[in-house]
């Protein structure tokens, strides 16, 4: 099996183990026995099982295969894909800030405001934009398996909490979901959701970004690249 193939295994039984415990008859029947912190704790257990070895296996065989494409190497593009990922991490920490009505402990959010005014998953588009953008940049077999595989990931587990939402017959998180869009900025709206974002999801999102580019291996350090 090639290392490209190991990191397709591995997030398949990431994203099939997180659906599962997830959906509401297995939830709802371990959460009855284990108790709704002893159901968290296995969940987040099993999902441990699975997450580490598979960043283990890809930051050990980082680069490697068939290299399906070459990014151009310019400012132009590094702006793009600095921008992209500093747009995913402002958004994963005000999700993470304020959780929605999708998630484990989220609360109802009547009136969408904020990052929900951008998508009614800012977590999991998050994680998906700054997937994606590492992608586009990295084109060898494994990169393209294990970043192109956590925004699908990220998506497909976007559907699925909506799905287990919607079948619940929840009214209040039906109004949510009819105000809010599945992509990130393609609903009205979205820019004054962007001038509402909480100004420390904002801080943490950029100084992260930074922090990123520093420790880098692909960028030169913390400087401008020549």
């Amino acid at each position: 099996m090639t290392d490209a193939a190991v990191i397709v295994v591995l997030l398949t039984l990431l994203a099939s183990s997180h659906m599962l415990l997830s959906s509401r008859m297995v939830r709802s029947r371990l959460a009855g026995r284990l108790g709704e912190t002893g159901f968290l704790v296995a969940y987040s257990i099993i999902a441990l099982a699975f997450f580490v070895p598979l960043f283990y296996h890809y930051f050990t065989h980082r680069h490697l295969g068939p290299q399906l494409w070459v990014v151009p190497d310019s400012e132009a593009v590094g702006l793009l894909l600095g921008l992209a990922n500093t747009t995913g991490l402002v958004m994963l920490a005000a999700g993470l800030q304020d959780p929605g009505p999708g998630s484990f402990m989220g609360k109802p959010h009547v009136a969408p405001s904020g990052v929900y005014r951008i998508t009614r998953h800012p977590v999991f588009m998050g994680v998906t934009v700054m997937a994606l953008a590492h992608t586009i940049a990295n084109g060898h077999a494994t990169d393209v398996a294990f970043f192109g595989g956590l925004a699908v990931f990220s998506i497909v587990g976007c559907r699925h909490q909506e799905l287990r939402k919607l079948t619940a017959g929840d009214s209040t998180y039906r109004r949510f979901y009819a105000a809010t869009s599945f992509l990130p900025f393609t609903r009205r709206g979205a820019v004054r959701g962007v001038m509402e974002l909480p100004p420390i999801a904002v801080i943490i999102g950029i100084v992260v970004a930074l922090v990123a580019r520093c420790l880098h291996p692909s960028t030169a350090g913390c400087g401008v690249p020549g």
